[in-house]
């Protein structure tokens, strides 16, 4: 397939009409036959456009208002088969399927539309079938077929065709990758709405005076798939303290799954973590981390819950508890609590594919999840070398810092039985030295801890040499952070004039 292509054919079917009738003349100029449906067709018509009814492609009049148009077996054809396939040629002649090599598709407009408040019947013909029909077609075969779909792609569209004598695969490229971000925008519009309406809506979202829905995709090992025993349903905040609970304690059985852990979550982050090899629970090691912040919260185990722990957690205020299973008497305790929500799910592997997403205005931000197993340089510039017996727990308080919002720091401990605990966190400050000094410090005023058993872990490099001094004031001995700053060697040298080790891990973890 060349690179550049000089299109023949094309299809324009617009609910948006800006600039239509230039890049109309524009093809025309340029000898390309124009196909066009409704009122598209009237526009680029009163502009003296020449262009060929859709009919003329697919051998059918429009039918049902409009709802048929442009869906048939000879569209779909001239805009997918393989140009470079001398069996897809073959067959394409044989059915007497000529190319479409422009698409110029935008869709009803659902969104305008459902804020007039419309009847379900007004809504529902505002759902466009055609458009993404042929927007996703054309798109998939970007290889031979550009897909514009929007007014503001029409330009550099003309420019790339005029730079180079025809459209460049780059620029087709481009073309697709937006193409299925309308698409997917559209089907998310249409789902959030619909779901409002025709589905069972969250009871709120964040706050009271806001609307929340959930859009699930239930697929084994999803927190959305998980079985859901008992309680209340779950609501919008709900649902992000059990992600990260869920998260989080899969990812610490990955680091250990010979260990029984348990993470309690409040907004969003974990204010008490344990893990244990022993035949006791880490239940209320995790609870005592922080027994203020506890209340309200989000538990979640990686191991059956017994009774022993479902009674412990009946005598407290929490909302909703995971793990991979129940003891028959804990679900029995845990009935005297209706409003609970009881959730039964087991850590799953997470992929470095998995992607998550938040909106900004007007659109979608996406990335991979963040998650053990990332691996970084783990060196440890300090002359005190950071020792290897702490490897273990510093394993621990990546993943536990990986959770917190940022700016984040936290204190982690192997305790006297073999246990590993959160001991204090600060996070959500603007500075690290905040986390350290505003946070940390007083809740750790009148505790006593290990120093040769703890480490202070950051989820982003020490910019300078002030967050180790009180680090030192605090009696800290350990210290595992990403480094990368370029007052690191500022920071190596405050280590070891305190004979502080340090390891260096080369991974951020910032959590916004």
């Amino acid at each position: 397939m060349n690179d550049i292509l000089t299109p023949k054919r094309a299809l324009l079917s617009v609910s948006d009409k800006a600039g239509i009738v230039e890049l109309g003349k524009f093809l025309e100029s340029k000898n390309v036959e124009i196909y066009s449906s409704g009122g598209t067709s009237k526009t680029l018509e009163q502009a003296g456009i020449r262009c060929l009814p859709v009919e003329k492609l697919t051998g059918n009049p429009e039918a049902f208002d409009g709802r048929m148009k442009t869906l048939s077996f000879e569209i779909s054809s001239a805009l997918l088969y393989r140009r470079n396939s001398p069996a897809d040629i073959e067959q394409a002649k044989k059915l007497g399927i000529e190319a479409l090599d422009i698409v110029v598709v935008n869709f009803y407009p659902f969104e305008q539309a459902a804020l007039k408040d419309p009847t379900e019947p007004e809504l529902i013909e505002q759902i466009d079938i055609g458009g993404p029909t042929l927007v996703r077609a054309a798109a998939k075969n970007n290889e031979a077929v550009s897909c514009l779909t929007s007014p503001d792609q029409y330009a550099p569209f003309m420019a790339d065709w005029t730079a180079n004598n025809g459209v460049t695969l780059e620029m087709r490229k481009q073309l697709a990758s937006r193409a299925f971000e309308a698409v997917a925008f559209y089907d998310l519009a249409i789902a959030t709405e619909l779901a409002s309406r025709f589905a069972k809506p969250l009871r709120y979202g964040e706050n009271p005076h806001q609307k929340g829905v959930l859009l699930s995709r239930h697929a084994p090992g999803k927190l959305t798939s998980a079985r859901i025993l008992q309680g209340k349903e779950l609501s919008y905040n709900n649902w992000l303290d059990a992600d990260a609970a869920y998260s989080l304690i899969s990812d610490l059985h990955a680091i250990d799954g010979q260990s029984t852990s348990c993470v309690v979550i409040k907004h969003a982050n974990p204010c008490g973590v344990a893990s244990t090899r022993g035949s006791h629970s880490p239940l209320p090691t995790a609870w005592d981390c922080d027994p203020v912040s506890a209340f309200g919260s989000v538990i979640a185990l990686n191991r059956k819950l017994t009774a022993v722990e479902a009674q412990f957690l009946v005598e407290r205020f929490i909302e909703v508890i995971i793990a991979p299973a129940y003891e028959p008497a804990a679900l029995e305790l845990l009935k005297t609590k209706p409003n609970v929500r009881v959730l039964e799910l087991a850590p799953r592997v997470r992929t470095e594919h998995e992607w998550e997403f938040r909106t900004v205005d007007g659109g979608l931000l996406a990335q991979t999840r963040d998650r053990h197993g990332t691996i970084g340089e783990r060196r440890s510039p300090t002359k005190i070398p950071f020792p290897s017996k702490m490897a273990h727990l510093a394993e621990f308080g990546t993943a536990v810092i990986r959770t917190q919002k940022s700016n984040a720091v936290a204190l982690v401990t192997l305790e006297s039985n073999g246990d590993l605990r959160l001991l204090a966190s600060g996070v959500g400050q603007p500075n690290r030295l905040d986390c350290l000094r505003l946070l940390i410090t007083p809740r750790l005023k009148g505790s006593e801890f290990d120093p040769e058993n703890t480490v202070l872990i950051s989820e982003a490099f020490f910019p300078f040499r002030d967050s180790i001094d009180e680090a030192a004031r605090l009696g800290v001995r350990h210290i595992v952070q990403p480094g990368g700053s370029i007052k690191d060697k500022d920071v190596i040298q405050a280590c070891d004039e305190y004979e502080i080790s340090m390891m260096l891990t080369g991974i951020r973890s910032f959590k916004h």
